[in-house]
């Protein structure tokens, strides 16, 4: 029997082995009527990175550099297209979250917010339920949703374990691990800030149609879409999965554990402070003239100024997704030249085609669902936002139509990964193994018409008096 280590090591060369084949196949044959060699050549390349991604074929900071230098190699970009396209400023305004987060997390402010909402729950399965996912989808508006859902598993775990809930086999457990991750993907929607992808689709819009999308803007609508979706998920997950227990244990441990915190303390004021001047600074780029990516790098600094203490360099800077900051940039970079070689148009033409003879409601719709179907087949969602976002701005050139329109609501539901937990915010939850991978697909299919359905709505009735339409 082989062990685990040959398993894995036969699992990864598989994937280099699936992403050579693909790209041989992908650039060899011959290019269809529209596309050209050097477009054909930008799919295949992107096909190929997603595959080495999502298999974890190569470390993820190291097949990032190889797949952004290799299209000098192939001749999809020159190597300083290529090297300029990585260097965005969605790669900056991520590092500056990350940094947010580790000062969060430093304050101790998140265990004080935990403990607060097990209290309010007054021992209810269900209202608990409703709190851990409220306050998890709001604070994920605004900090990146894996470090949220990380900050929340270890309490909703402990009260799992207090109140004897099997793992596996639990209704209650279920219904709370995958709330956790379901809310922390709601609130990624609510501000830019909420997902590195929102800034990704926002930087990329500007780029490929030249149209702007302010914080403001995002945010009217996003925070709606949290506010409205939030409770119909708690539904559904209630409804597909009911507690079998009628009032909660240990929650006396809770309130002694609260009642000793005390008074904000001199970390947690700081925070709070220096996140209000964040806040601030982002929705009032119209006002000061600052890019959000240069406003947020700015105010993160706050953090680590002498005698703030909230972030250590030493101590901090491994808690910094830096591979995440190599995905962002490379997958921009190949999206990118998709679009300037002519796929993204011809992908529109053949996937897309025909959309822009709908009407502009159902075209919405469609492009929330198609991107929150191809989750099924991308789970990473920054490679959906650059293979999806060009062709969609293409069919809303063809449509004659702010490309925002079909922007935005793609931007939103590239976040929608609630069907299977192959999203990195939803396998945070599911290595505690109170749930199945099937057991997200029943809610997961409500919260999907939901999703849809609300995002339509919101952007008729908020888009237009915000000057997109």
């Amino acid at each position: 029997m082989p062990d685990a280590n040959e398993n894995t090591w036969r699992k990864k060369a598989l994937g280099i082995v699936v992403a050579l084949v693909a790209y041989t196949i992908l650039a060899g044959m011959p290019a269809p009527e529209g596309l050209s060699p050097a477009g054909q050549k930008s799919l295949a390349l992107m096909v190929s990175a997603i595959i080495v991604w999502v298999s974890d074929a190569l470390p993820l900071a190291m097949a990032c550099s190889l797949f952004l230098f290799l299209q000098s190699v192939l001749g999809t970009a020159n190597l300083p297209t290529a090297l300029q396209r990585f260097a965005i400023p969605p790669v900056f305004f991520c590092f500056a979250m990350f940094c947010i987060v580790v000062a969060f997390q430093n304050s101790g402010l998140t265990r004080r917010i935990v403990l607060w909402t097990s209290l309010k729950s007054r021992g209810e399965p269900k209202r608990l339920l409703f709190l851990l996912m409220m306050v998890t989808a709001l604070v994920s508006s605004i900090l990146a949703d894996v470090p949220v859902v990380a900050m929340m598993f270890p309490v909703a775990l402990f009260l799992l374990q207090q109140n004897k809930c099997p793992v596996g086999e639990s209704p209650f457990g279920k219904a709370v691990m995958l709330g956790i991750a379901l809310a922390a993907l709601i609130g990624g929607v609510g501000t830019p800030a909420g997902s590195g992808t929102n800034i990704l689709t926002i930087n990329m819009l500007e780029n490929a149609a030249h149209v702007s999308v302010s914080f403001f803007q995002w945010t009217a609508i996003g925070m709606p879409m949290v506010l409205l979706l939030t409770p119909v998920a708690w539904w559904a997950l209630i409804k597909v999965y009911p507690p079998e227990i009628q009032h909660l244990v240990g929650m006396e441990s809770i309130g002694e554990d609260y009642a000793r915190l005390g008074p904000l303390g001199r970390k947690e004021k700081c925070f709070l402070l220096f996140l209000s001047i964040n806040l601030l600074l982002w929705c009032s780029s119209g006002t000061h003239g600052l890019p959000l990516p240069t406003a947020a790098v700015l105010g993160c600094v706050l953090f680590a100024l002498p005698g703030v203490g909230l972030i250590t360099w030493e101590e901090d800077r491994s808690k910094i997704g830096w591979d995440i900051l190599f995905l962002v940039g490379t997958a921009n970079s190949l999206g990118m030249a998709l679009w300037e070689n002519g796929t993204a148009t011809w992908i529109a033409n053949a996937c897309l085609g025909g959309l822009n003879t709908l009407p502009l409601i159902v075209v919405i719709a469609l492009v929330s669902l198609f991107t929150i179907l191809i989750h099924l087949v991308i789970p990473v969602n920054t490679p959906i936002v650059t293979v999806v976002l060009p062709p969609v701005v293409a069919i809303a050139a063809s449509m004659g139509i702010n490309p925002a329109i079909l922007a935005v609501p793609l931007g939103f539901s590239v976040s929608a990964a609630v069907l299977l937990p192959l999203d990195s915010v939803s396998l945070v939850t599911y290595q505690a193994g109170y749930y199945k991978m099937y057991d997200m697909f029943k809610p997961g299919i409500i919260i999907s018409i939901a999703w849809i359905i609300i995002t339509t709505a919101l952007m008729y009735l908020i888009a237009t008096p915000l000057g997109l339409m």
